[in-house]
């Protein structure tokens, strides 16, 4: 099973990708939801997530330094960004 971490500074959109797909039927289990970048690169050491789903604007790290923090420590992860930005 692959591990997800959603990353978002909206609580409407964290909590609307978290519940609107059935993620187990993709073999996806979502190991930790993030409000901002520090969150998610926090849980992203704890948790090691196979992917990362994250917004490009959020407070403290953005997703984009996010990318860049987890392949400057060449963490094997799948990173995607959704965003309204």
């Amino acid at each position: 099973m692959f591990k997800l971490l959603i990353a978002d500074d909206d609580v409407w959109i964290r909590e609307g990708i978290k519940r609107s797909i059935p993620w187990e039927q993709y073999n996806i289990q979502i190991v930790g939801v993030a409000a901002d970048g520090l969150e998610a690169w926090e849980l992203i050491q704890n948790v090691k997530p196979d992917i990362l789903l994250s917004d490009i604007r959020m407070p403290f790290i953005d997703g984009l330094k996010l990318a860049g923090l987890i392949k400057e420590n060449n963490l094997d992860m799948k990173v995607i960004f959704l965003s309204g930005f």
